[in-house]
């Protein structure tokens, strides 16, 4: 599937086991799976504590580390970032593949992280990546290669992981088209911008219609329960637990806040 693809980037929201049972395979390993060879590059740690993000995405290290990725705070989240080639030996000319795996192993099954900052964290990095590996660009193009998010069963975390994202964009969306109104552009009211944009499909939602994006023009509708929704549409069981349906919630507020720092403030007070 990777192949065929095409895919470049890989989510991984789970670790490899919980409570003694096996949710993933390391199918990252170096090793040949029928026709494909897999070739692991580097592995390294990257935290997830928002400060420290400020400075990401910018690359610290690209060396692999023979006993691990380096020790970091207990007490702050990471992401395993992994990087291997993949190469398909019935296709000799087609060269080789540099994917880019992010692996976060703390969010249980079933369950929620600590703080919905670290799930926005998560965000930021993995579109750090996307940036830096060309999966995506400013066209609304059906060749875009397609990012991977997967868990164990592939619908609670992964559900949950993928409705933040595409709510973020659609809010984003929904702030560039005011600006437009506001700035009395009308022309060009389509196509992307430098807010991600671009995004919009990327994690489940595909390119819509002008009937299906009514919600562009509304403020008031719930863009988390359509979202769900229409995920549910298509793979059965997404968001799987009402506490990450919270989360969702939790994460989405919590970004908010970010954009309107001086506003909360004042609510604050």
């Amino acid at each position: 599937m990777v192949w065929e693809q095409d895919v470049r980037v890989i989510v991984m929201l789970t670790a490899e086991e919980e409570g003694g049972q096996v949710k993933s395979h390391k199918y990252w390993e170096s090793n040949k799976y029928g026709p494909l060879k897999l070739a692991h590059l580097s592995e390294r740690r990257v935290s997830l504590d928002p400060s420290y993000l400020k400075t990401s995405p910018k690359r610290r290290s690209t060396e692999s580390h023979t006993n691990g990725p380096p020790p970091l705070d207990p007490n702050i989240p990471f992401v395993v970032v992994r990087k291997f080639t993949l190469e398909h030996m019935s296709h000799p000319f087609s060269p080789m593949r540099e994917i880019t795996q992010l692996q976060y192993s703390s969010w249980p099954d079933f369950g929620a992280p600590a703080h919905p900052a670290h799930i926005l964290g998560l965000i930021e990095h993995t579109d750090a990546v996307v940036r830096s590996s060309g999966t995506t660009d400013s066209s609304s193009s059906p060749s875009r290669k397609p990012i991977l998010v997967h868990c164990s069963a592939g619908c609670g975390r992964t559900g949950a992981f993928c409705a933040v994202d595409t709510v973020i964009t659609m809010l984003q969306s929904q702030r560039l088209r005011k600006k437009r109104l506001l700035q009395h552009d009308g022309g060009d009211s389509g196509g992307s911008d430098g807010e991600g944009h671009g995004r919009l499909g990327r994690l489940g939602l595909s390119d819509t219609d002008e009937k299906d994006e009514e919600w562009l023009s509304k403020d008031d509708e719930d863009l988390i329960c359509k979202v769900v929704s229409d995920f549910r549409d298509q793979r059965i069981s997404m968001v799987q637990s009402l506490r990450q349906f919270v989360l969702c919630y939790e994460t989405v507020l919590e970004w908010s806040v970010r954009q309107n720092p001086i506003d909360s403030g004042k609510r604050k007070a």
